[in-house]
């Protein structure tokens, strides 16, 4: 089976004064039933680094949670993670799913921007093509970079899935893990990205 690699959320716990790298135990789940192996990486950059010289993988996820420091956001550590991570994702043309917060990764990395957003989270929309899906941010993009294309719009215009025009790179705002079951669409597009069809 083919192994991606997994970023994880940063959690921060006062009351012990940590800050644990953290994911939803649904997404080793999910990419499994997609035919897909997770592996954990961590959010200290200098192991990060080893890890992607050292360790064999065929695809990057970067997964959701924690807002980006520049707007907001607690976890500079995982801000410079999912820096590496697409660095080496675009340098090595390594396939790459961004899900919420790593959407976000993708388009501030390429040069875009981000803006506040009122209405999208715990709700469901429709994004066009006949996909209804999940929703859980407080930003959108709202500068697309010229190398990316907007495959999919929210109702209110706000864009909710996006590929590089030339590397296997994918987002998408919504939160294929939280469905129960899992929906065939999703393992199809995740199917998709990482087997290298897109």
């Amino acid at each position: 089976m083919k192994k991606i690699l997994l970023s994880q959320r940063v959690d921060v716990i006062e009351r012990y004064k940590e800050r644990r790298d953290a994911m939803d135990q649904r997404w080793p789940c999910l990419l499994y039933e997609a035919g897909f192996i997770g592996l954990p990486v961590f959010n200290h950059a200098e192991t990060l680094i080893a890890a992607l010289k050292s360790t064999q993988f065929d695809g990057i996820l970067l997964s959701g949670g924690n807002s980006h420091a520049e707007y907001g956001g607690n976890a500079p550590e995982r801000d410079n993670a999912d820096k590496i991570l697409l660095s080496h994702a675009a340098e090595k043309k390594i396939p790459l799913l961004g899900v919420c917060r790593g959407m976000q990764s993708i388009v501030l990395y390429f040069g875009g921007s981000l803006h506040k957003v009122s209405a999208h989270v715990s709700v469901r929309h429709d994004i066009g093509a006949g996909r209804n899906v999940n929703s859980y941010h407080e930003y959108s993009p709202e500068l697309l970079p010229d190398a990316l294309e907007a495959l999919g719009k929210s109702g209110d215009g706000e864009i909710e899935y996006i590929k590089h025009k030339s590397l296997p790179i994918t987002g998408i705002m919504w939160h294929p893990e939280r469905e129960t079951p899992f929906s065939s669409g999703d393992i199809n597009l995740i199917k998709t990205v990482f087997e290298g069809k897109q």
